[in-house]
């Protein structure tokens, strides 16, 4: 089997996971990650996929598809559990800083939908003029919610690294 031919396998299996998901109503938009699951089972999904082809074995694809789902959703209940303690403990942390300020806490509430900022963006979400503003966003540093990403002295962009770290995965 070429790689020529997983390709298509994979392209398939894709197709057949989105008409799938359409057909039976499951989602209003797309909130799983099913991807990751079959890529921790790629060998089954593969064998999966060329069960249908070769032997019409659409049942033990459907199992297997929905085992991949239920495992989606299990990843998506734990990254919301960690992203909602993320979140809490930093809000603390906010409130009871010393100079914590209402700029500071309204940019930390926009931060989940925006996690990587300028100056300018954070300006705009805010609807405030930049020194304000810059002092939120010191003030977010100060306390690590949101660290500078380019080391320049100009044009610098902070991330919400932790909250982005628990989107991917990593540690």
């Amino acid at each position: 089997m070429g790689a020529g031919h997983l390709d298509g396998n994979g392209r398939i299996g894709r197709m057949l996971i989105t008409l799938l998901v359409e057909h039976w109503g499951l989602l209003d938009q797309p909130l799983l990650y099913l991807s990751l699951a079959f890529k921790r089972r790629q060998q089954e999904y593969y064998a999966r996929l060329a069960g249908v082809r070769t032997e019409g074995d659409w049942e033990g694809w459907t199992v297997f598809f929905l085992e991949c789902v239920q495992e989606a959703a299990n990843d998506g209940v734990r990254v919301a559990q960690l992203l909602h303690a993320l979140i809490g403990r930093d809000r603390v942390r906010i409130i009871e800083h010393d100079r914590s300020t209402v700029a500071a806490l309204r940019l930390f509430d926009l931060l989940p939908e925006n996690p990587v900022i300028t100056v300018p963006l954070a300006t705009q979400m805010l609807g405030m003029t930049a020194p304000p503003t810059r002092k939120a966003i010191e003030l977010l540093e100060s306390v690590g919610v949101l660290r500078e990403t380019t080391g320049k002295r100009r044009d610098r962009v902070y991330a919400y690294r932790e909250y982005l770290d628990v989107l991917t995965g990593e540690d």
